[in-house]
């Protein structure tokens, strides 16, 4: 991350910026005497001062939004949420797709996707599109299709490998499948239960990340074909992904931010 500050060009190790981006999206940090944050992703020419958080919405159909075209699924609510809370955010990813006009169409929705086919691909999406925050559901259909939920739990550990190499200092939240999948319920449940290993240990590399048990959020209500949310499954879905996400945020804030060291400053 570079900015210019004082006629001095300086840059911001990797390592913090995603605590940078967190204090002063929360914060409030005024702008510099050009209108911007110095140093700081800004939605473009004549952007306001608060800082543009990078959202990878990454998962299959539901994340492209299947069942629910309308809203993209989760992510048009979720862009709102976010927005009437005061964050800013800019969807990343190398999709483009959504409902006429909608404001920001970008993700990482792969409609059939398991994966095990996610895995050599995800790198090079992530590493394009740099986010600060990747919001991931994947895993239903590796076990929807057969996969044991402890070969599921292999390949998210797999995936998540790919991400951090790509993007050490991104923030990933996990959620887990919030499909019912009756008949393969046991599967399901397996997964459930070893996401939060997979996460301990991708923790104890380093790597910021957490998991969000999904299995009880939707009831049979909200979903139009039993797999895919409906309208109203979506907007709990996107309530779900905005408690995390300012959770995250405000974690951020409250946590010291290291100085920059000297090497890290060149003119």
């Amino acid at each position: 991350m570079r900015g210019w500050l004082g006629g001095l060009r300086w840059r911001v190790p990797l390592q913090l910026t995603a605590m940078l981006v967190a204090g002063l999206v929360i914060a409030g940090i005024p702008a510099d005497e050009g209108g911007t944050l110095p140093g700081v992703r800004t939605a473009g020419e004549g952007a306001g001062p608060k800082a543009m958080l990078r959202v990878m919405p990454l998962g299959a159909s539901s994340t492209e939004g299947v069942g629910s075209p309308a809203t993209a699924g989760y992510r048009a609510p979720l862009f709102a949420e976010l927005a009437a809370d005061g964050i800013r955010v800019d969807y990343v990813g190398s999709r483009h797709n959504g409902p006429a006009g909608m404001a920001d169409p970008d993700n990482e929705g792969h409609s059939g996707w398991t994966l095990a086919k996610m895995i050599p691909a995800v790198g090079a999406w992530v590493a394009e599109a740099d986010p600060d925050v990747v919001l991931l559901h994947m895993g239903t259909n590796d076990v929807n299709s057969g996969a044991k939920g402890s070969v599921a739990a292999a390949r998210l550990d797999a995936l998540l490998d790919e991400v951090f190499a790509a993007a050490p200092q991104t923030h990933v939240i996990v959620a887990g499948i919030w499909a019912p999948l009756p008949a393969r319920a046991t599967e399901r449940a397996v997964l459930a239960r070893l996401t939060p290993d997979v996460v301990a240990r991708h923790r104890a590399l380093g790597h910021s990340l957490e998991f969000v048990d999904t299995s009880s959020l939707l009831s049979a209500g909200d979903f139009v074909d039993g797999l895919h949310a409906n309208a109203g499954g979506y907007r709990k879905i996107a309530a779900m992904w905005t408690t995390e996400v300012e959770g995250w945020l405000a974690q951020r804030r409250a946590a010291p931010v290291p100085p920059v060291p000297a090497a890290a400053v060149t003119r």
